[in-house]
């Protein structure tokens, strides 16, 4: 899972402010623990996350896709094994900060901007008149000018019909992508003409008014 870049140096800052942030995806900066080791996940927690990567417990965050007051640490693991991820709430009035590792100011923390796509669903037919969506599907990524576009865990995906009505709600993998079958028929004619919509609300759901995680919208077809 890649790493969320950050900076954490005057240059960097400098970068930042030029609206220019595409830090190599390697980069990392202080945290809240007084180190210089901290990485921040968009996927969730590494799968192996030991002693032996030079990481201490904290080190590894990953963030809330559905909350920008909360966020994830992953604590180390050994042999293989899944790391295990551990929600944290930050305290009231302050927001995981992507860029940094840590909780502060609500309205100092910068949006992550995002992008969303969407497949072709299945048809299935029910009748003559009436079918059923199958398989609709969305990708959730980090939109960035450069370097990778990191897949994003665990954000809930809304899929409707033509008419904003919702079929089914999924959320994504650690490759970003949601995937669900639609709860209900529709017209053959809408269904095939007008597809589907899949949409992600962004993670401002503490007050809904700040997301730190952008929402993101795509229209999907029908195969």
């Amino acid at each position: 899972m890649t790493r969320i870049a950050r900076w954490a140096t005057a240059a960097a800052a400098v970068v930042a402010s030029l609206g220019a942030f595409a830090a190599p995806a390697s980069a990392v900066g202080p945290d809240q623990y007084g180190g210089y080791n901290t990485q921040v996940f968009t996927a969730g927690c590494q799968s192996a996350t030991g002693a032996e990567s030079g990481h201490k417990p904290g080190d590894l965050l990953a963030i809330d896709a559905d909350s920008a007051a909360a966020y994830y640490r992953c604590n180390p693991s050994t042999g293989g094994a899944a790391a295990q991820q551990e929600r944290v709430t930050c305290a009231p009035g302050a927001y995981f900060d992507w860029t940094r590792g840590l909780c502060g100011p609500a309205r100092t923390v910068p949006e992550m901007g995002t992008k969303l796509t969407a497949g072709r669903a299945e048809l299935i037919r029910q009748s003559p008149l009436e079918a059923k969506l199958g398989r609709l599907n969305a990708t959730l990524v980090r939109d960035r000018d450069n370097g990778p576009q990191d897949a994003i865990w665990n954000a809930t995906i809304t899929f409707k019909d033509g008419a904003g009505k919702v079929l089914c709600v999924a959320r994504t993998d650690t490759a970003g992508r949601a995937s669900c079958d639609a709860k209900r028929a529709l017209p053959v004619t809408d269904a095939v003409l007008r597809g589907y919509t899949a949409e992600y609300a962004g993670n401002g759901s503490v007050n809904g008014a700040l997301n730190t995680v952008a929402p993101a919208t795509a229209r999907g077809g029908v195969l």
